[in-house]
């Protein structure tokens, strides 16, 4: 019989790999169903995910012991890893969810994790290449509900309709939280206008509840209802997960001001999915500052042609900035958007040499960014 050439052939390392996470995903399993006195706790949605991951874990934390998925990961074998960390004392497990390039990665990671709470931020279009329509994102997401162990709670985005109708036919509890007047923990009086930070009032069960945190930009309320939601299912009380909030910086590349030599930048350079932009953009709008510029690198996951991406990128930057700056391959594409404020460079480091000359004490910096693609870092430590 023919075989394959040997390049079509898995190779013994990939078989071993393989052989090596199903093996390890099945201890993973049976250690899951002998804790059964531990909430495990899965969050997914679009974004969002490792900030709210961690604003569960600080909230219980406050009174409870147990574990949280480690940051930067979210992959299929890292949920057994976390799964098998946990230990009889641990009363907790919080994990990211992540969707994956196929779809059905959601699914493969919700069996193992059984979670008795199920969080979802949010829908949008950050993987669209493989999904294609929020419907379809909305659909991966959700199996993580589907996936729940018996008797579960949905701790459901309520100002997000693709999440909120994730409500229907979930077997368990619902809690929904948000802005919408229809939310469970709703949030009032919502303020982030740098150098001011996120504020907002938590209404709970007929409690009017202040709330003062170190994170940048009204969006991540979201996340901190999420928090705040899941210590109510788990038992902490309001005001221990409040405290706990209230000292928790922003994470390394997720809105983080970074202060040098009178030039504050804010990082958001983890990934910049097109639809993700308005956030960032809004909050830049709001801030206080003598000058503010935007430096924004390669945009990711969005329909229809770059051009005309970037130049509507440009646009709207130039609407809530004094100077917008493009760094990367597809940089020059912006530069149709003809402005006079408006340059871009080929790479970050030739954006960076620009910066190094041209800022100056009081500027607010707002940089965007797909991670170790672009390299915005260096503007920073440029300065």
């Amino acid at each position: 019989m023919p075989t394959l050439p040997n390049q079509a052939q898995p190779s013994l390392e990939g078989r071993y790999r393989g052989l090596k996470l199903r093996a390890g995903l099945a201890a993973a399993t049976v250690h899951r169903r002998r804790l059964k006195h531990a909430n495990f706790i899965g969050v997914t949605g679009s974004c969002g995910k490792t900030t709210t991951k961690e604003l569960i874990a600080a909230a219980l934390r406050s009174e409870l012991r147990g574990r949280s998925s480690p940051r930067g990961r979210n992959d299929l074998a890292l949920v057994g890893q976390t799964i098998l960390r946990t230990t009889r004392r641990d009363s907790f497990c919080v994990v990211e969810v992540a969707a994956g390039r196929s779809p059905g990665i959601v699914a493969r990671k919700a069996k193992v994790l059984r979670p008795n709470i199920a969080v979802v931020t949010t829908i949008g279009s950050d993987h669209y290449k493989t999904f294609r329509t929020l419907d379809a994102t909305a659909a991966e997401k959700r199996a993580l509900l589907v996936g729940a162990a018996d008797g579960a709670t949905a701790v459901l985005n309520a100002d997000d309709p693709h999440v909120l109708a994730m409500a229907e036919g979930f077997r368990g509890r619902v809690i929904t939280f948000g802005c919408s007047p229809a939310a469970m923990l709703r949030a009032l009086d919502v303020r982030s206008p740098w150098p001011e930070r996120l504020s907002f009032s938590l209404h709970c069960e007929g409690r009017v509840v202040p709330v003062r945190m170190r994170l940048c930009g009204k969006h991540w309320v979201t996340s901190a209802l999420a928090a705040l939601a899941v210590a109510s299912v788990t038992g902490v009380t309001l005001e221990r997960a409040v405290d706990a909030l209230t000292g928790f910086e922003p994470l390394p590349g997720r809105m983080r001001p970074v202060l040098r030599d009178g030039v504050t930048f804010i990082q958001d350079d983890v990934k910049a999915p097109l639809w993700s932009l308005g956030a960032a953009f809004d909050f830049l709008a709001e801030a206080e500052a003598p000058r503010k510029i935007a430096v924004i690198g390669t945009i990711s996951d969005y329909p229809g042609s770059s051009a005309r991406t970037y130049v509507r990128t440009a646009r709207r930057a130039l609407e809530v900035a004094d100077e917008v700056i493009f760094a990367g391959p597809l940089a020059g594409s912006a530069l149709k958007a003809d402005a006079e404020a408006l340059r871009a460079f080929p790479t970050a480091s030739e954006a960076a040499e620009y910066l190094r000359s041209s800022l100056r004490e009081g500027d607010l910096v707002l940089i965007k960014g797909s991670g170790e693609a672009d390299g915005l870092e260096q503007v920073v430590l440029a300065r």
